[in-house]
């Protein structure tokens, strides 16, 4: 394998549990990375500088803020605040009002936990791939896993190239799961909808029927989304 990033996460979430298995590794390499910026690096200058311009999202902003220490996430707000402020400014004509626009607008879209979070989740895209070249159990695995939400089925699809000579026989197992998944869900939603016909008020609901749409809100959004 190319990359040498560890394979445990992948080990162990493509399990056989519900829900996606990306879903759950992206979520434990957002926790780890968080967490960074909370430690003592975050008075490091590198690290100043990098917050200083890139900031972080309101997602990221809500995880750091709900830990007990503060401080760490006072002193970059602090630093970031450095920045914001140089570009408010009063507009001298609707030129300059338009391009103060453009500049804050780009501030408010940008997180440096974002970025190497995306930047850590392509190389997982890579490395799964890789795995189901080189470790031929794998191949059950994956054929054995619930779903995928539908951004992370279409990463697995994007970078299914790292798959090698496998690249065709993966790319048709990722289908087969997500066909699969997404016929079941079909079959659970529609019958949640008929179950609303007063003829069907007596049929008892399956279970797969009660969770459908919360397993759709999943589907659509990631697990981190599921209602």
């Amino acid at each position: 394998m190319n990359y040498h990033i560890g394979t445990m996460l992948i080990d162990e979430n493509f399990d056989g549990e519900c829900g996606c298995p990306i879903c759950r590794i992206k979520k434990r390499v957002d926790q780890r990375l968080t967490e960074q910026y909370l430690g003592e690096g975050v008075m490091e200058d590198h690290t100043r500088a990098e917050v200083n311009k890139l900031g972080f999202c309101a997602h990221h902003y809500s995880l750091l803020f709900a830990f007990r220490s503060k401080l760490g996430l006072g002193l970059q707000v602090s630093t970031r605040l450095n920045t914001v402020k140089k570009e408010v400014v009063e507009p001298k004509n609707l030129k300059s009002a338009k391009k103060q626009a453009e500049n804050i607008l780009k501030l408010t879209d940008t997180c440096v936990v974002c970025k190497y979070l995306d930047e850590h989740m392509v190389r997982y895209y890579k490395t799964v791939a890789e795995v189901y070249l080189s470790v031929a159990t794998f191949k059950k695995r994956l054929l054995n896993t619930q779903t995928f939400c539908l951004e992370h089925y279409a990463k697995l699809l994007e970078y299914s190239g790292y798959a090698g000579s496998k690249q065709k026989e993966y790319a048709k197992d990722l289908y087969t799961v997500m066909n699969k998944s997404l016929s079941s869900l079909k079959e659970g939603v529609d019958e949640f909808c008929n179950h609303h016909d007063y003829r069907q008020a007596s049929v008892q609901l399956p279970q797969n029927a009660k969770d459908s749409l919360k397993n759709a809100s999943a589907i659509f959004y990631g697990e981190e989304n599921k209602i």
